[in-house]
């Protein structure tokens, strides 16, 4: 399907877009609705490049280095791990780079990922977008988004200026490692959900039809993000730590003991939460926390004995060394 689009204004830059998966769908969907020329589209699926190049108003071309011809600066919207092996693509064909750009939307790597095309003279960046984006996600889904911008001294303001013309918030990507900024975006961005899977599979054993479990437990985990957004994370806390009722953690924790994984992730993020809300005032919560142990696993339990064997021993030993 056609995205609707304005006329597209030739004072922008023309871009075109290397990978046709999710970022590079929702970006090029989104660029074209605002404006901008989007004039070519490769993937290593040439049926999604298809796809996306009539969506957009595009040329389908069959290489990176078509793409990059093509355009004032391509978006390399492919994996992680082959950013780099494009951009080298793109270099050693000899096409002339300058005044051209090369921009990808890894958040896993810098712009220095794209080293090989800043020394044949192009400018380089790395665009972000901290969203979850799936295949069917809109262009609209990235108003509002966060995008962090790190690119070439001329280069960053015209970055800039197409994440706001997307509806984006542009911020200053960090400099050095993205390892803890990439750390931090999956631990937001997809450990909520892993949670929520196995809090659903909770309310299932407790009898809640399985499509109920999920939608309730979404739109409960939609509303604590909107009380962050408005209050902080320390304020939107909520539930039996918050209030200190020591008495319902330890009930949590009894329905919890045939299962352990699940026991263990709640004692961690029981004592992340009382971290986060204080101690003072939560003595019960947190003495009761103090207290609790993990159960141990099958294996842990299978070596005691062994471990228990030897502590006489070991005490032994200890008492000899103290009065000798």
């Amino acid at each position: 399907m056609r995205v609707a689009a304005v006329r597209p204004d030739s004072s922008l830059p023309t871009l075109a877009f290397v990978g046709a998966g999710r970022a590079g769908r929702a970006l090029a969907r989104a660029a074209h609705q605002a404006g901008y020329d989007v004039v070519a589209v490769a993937s290593r699926t040439p049926a999604h490049a298809a796809e996306l190049a009539g969506a957009v108003g595009a040329r389908r071309v069959e290489s990176a280095v078509r793409a990059a011809r093509a355009a004032d600066i391509t978006f390399l919207t492919v994996p992680d791990a082959a950013v780099t092996r494009v951009a080298a693509t793109i270099t050693a064909s000899g096409m002339a780079l300058k005044d051209r750009a090369l921009v990808h939307c890894s958040g896993a790597h810098g712009a220095s990922a794209l080293a090989a095309a800043r020394q044949m003279a192009a400018r380089v960046g790395a665009v972000h977008p901290l969203q979850a984006l799936t295949a069917d996600s809109s262009p609209a889904v990235l108003r509002g988004t966060f995008f962090s911008v790190e690119a070439d001294e001329g280069l960053r303001p015209v970055l800039e200026r197409l994440v706001l013309d997307l509806g984006g918030v542009p911020f200053a990507a960090p400099q050095g490692d993205r390892a803890l900024y990439h750390a931090a975006a999956v631990l937001a961005g997809n450990a909520p959900l892993a949670l929520l899977a196995r809090a659903a599979g909770l309310l299932e054993s407790a009898g809640v039809d399985k499509a109920i479990a999920t939608e309730a437990l979404a739109t409960l985990l939609e509303g604590a993000a909107g009380n962050v957004r408005r209050l902080g994370a320390q304020a939107a806390l909520t539930g039996p730590v918050v209030r200190d009722d020591a008495d319902t953690v330890a009930r949590h924790l009894r329905a919890l003991r045939n299962d352990d994984a699940t026991r263990r992730l709640y004692l961690l993020l029981a004592r992340d939460t009382l971290a986060l809300a204080g101690s003072t005032g939560r003595e019960h919560v947190a003495d009761l926390l103090a207290r609790t142990a993990p159960e141990r696993s099958s294996a842990a339990a299978a070596i005691a004995p062994r471990q228990g064997r030897r502590a006489p021993r070991r005490a032994a030993l200890d008492h000899l060394g103290a009065t000798a």
